[in-house]
C-alpha cells in the first residue's frame, strides 16, 4: 500500500501544475473590459466634442471665409485648415478650448500674418478712395454734358454713380430725349453701367 502512495503523488502534483497554467494563461488572454469601455466611452466623448466645436464654429461670425477642419483625440482637438484672418485663428482656438471635455487645443490653422493684413487694409482703402474720386469725376462730368447739350432742353436730370455705376432720374420730355441721355452716359469715361429706371418720360 505505501508503495501505491507513493506512485500516486507526484501525478497529483503534476495536475495541479497543469491546472494553475492554463487558469493564468486564460487570464491573460482575456480583455480588460474596463479597458475596452474606457476606449469606447472616449471615443464616443471625442466625437460629441467635435460636433460641438463644429457647431460653435458655423454660427460664430468671425470665422466667416474660414475653412476649418476638427479632429479630438482624448480631449485634445486640432485644428487644420485656413482662417480668413489671425483674428478669426485666435478665435477658433478661444471657441473649441471652451467647449467642455476639451483638454488642449492644438491650432495648426494657417492665416495671413498682421503684417499681410494691415498691406491688405491700405490696398483696399486706397482703392475705395480711388473710386470714390473717379465717381465724383464721372459725376460732373455727365452734369457738365447735360447742361450743355441743347438736345435735352427742358429736362431735369439727376445724377449719381456709385462705383462707376450711373444712376439717372428725374425726368425728361420725350422717350427720344431719354435714350440720348443714356447714351451720354452710356458712353463717358470710366462709366460701367448706367441705372436709368428712375428716370421718367414726363409727356407720357
Amino acid at each position: 500500500m505505501n508503495i501505491s502512495t507513493k506512485a500516486h503523488k507526484p501525478l497529483i502534483v503534476i495536475g495541479i501544475s497543469a491546472i494553475l497554467s492554463v487558469s493564468a494563461l486564460a487570464t491573460a488572454a482575456a480583455p480588460d473590459s474596463t479597458d475596452s469601455s474606457a476606449t469606447v466611452g472616449a471615443a464616443i466623448g471625442d466625437a460629441a466634442i467635435t460636433t460641438k466645436v463644429k457647431a460653435k464654429f458655423a454660427t460664430d461670425d468671425r470665422l466667416k471665409g474660414s475653412d476649418v477642419s476638427v479632429t479630438t483625440n482624448n480631449g485634445v482637438v486640432t485644428l487644420t485648415g485656413s482662417a480668413s484672418s489671425s483674428t478669426a485663428k485666435e478665435a477658433a482656438e478661444t471657441l473649441a478650448s471652451n467647449v467642455s471635455g476639451v483638454h488642449r487645443v492644438n491650432n495648426q490653422l494657417a492665416a495671413p500674418s498682421a503684417a499681410s493684413e494691415l498691406g491688405s487694409k491700405a490696398r483696399h482703402a486706397t482703392e475705395k478712395t480711388a473710386s470714390a474720386v473717379e465717381d465724383t469725376a464721372i459725376t460732373a462730368e455727365l452734369k457738365t454734358k447735360f447742361a450743355a447739350d441743347g438736345k435735352i432742353h427742358g429736362s431735369d436730370i439727376s445724377v449719381s454713380t456709385k462705383d462707376s455705376i450711373v444712376a439717372l432720374s428725374g425726368s425728361v420730355v420725350s422717350q427720344a430725349q431719354k435714350t440720348h441721355v443714356i447714351y451720354i452716359a452710356r458712353h463717358t469715361k470710366g462709366v460701367k453701367q448706367v441705372d436709368s429706371t428712375a428716370l421718367n418720360v414726363s409727356a407720357q
